[in-house]
């Protein structure tokens, strides 16, 4: 299962913006695709191990504060939590970019995009509010 959330995270909505803007530079390309890839799955592989050996709640924070103490665990757990506000946003933009095609206002009006934007963070803060269950269903 972890393999699979980071795969899932690093693929996010990259996999359908980035391919009409890397195609002039051909195989150079997929090579960094492929290299990328490899990264995520050695990443994947190290949370399985971990989540294996210390079988806690916590994430990040829990193996880093176990392993190396106060100081660098509360270092680990600001810093994932910049990261996941800063990938919640570039999500939202991007299906926000998405949903032009349907809506051609939104390309015309940054302050609708911006609020669309925000509006879909808050809908899927309010589902995974709900639980792990509503949330699976949204996520299939």
């Amino acid at each position: 299962m972890c393999t699979a959330l980071v795969v899932g995270n690093m693929i996010g909505s990259g996999v359908f913006l980035l391919p009409a803007s890397l195609a002039p530079f051909g195989g150079v390309s997929m090579l960094g695709w492929l290299v990328t890839s490899c990264g995520a799955i050695c990443l994947a592989l190290v949370f399985a191990r971990l989540s294996s050996i210390l079988p806690r709640e916590g994430g990040p924070y829990a193996y880093i504060h176990a392993g190396f103490g106060d100081f660098a665990g509360f270092w680990i757990a600001w810093g994932y939590w910049i990261a996941l506000w800063a990938g919640n946003a570039a999500l939202a933009v991007a299906a926000t970019s998405y949903l032009q095609v349907f809506f051609p206002i939104l390309g015309h009006s940054e302050p609708l995009a911006g609020a669309v934007a925000i509006g879909l963070i808050w809908v899927v803060t309010w589902i995974n509010s709900r639980g792990a269950r509503s949330s699976a269903w949204w996520r299939w």
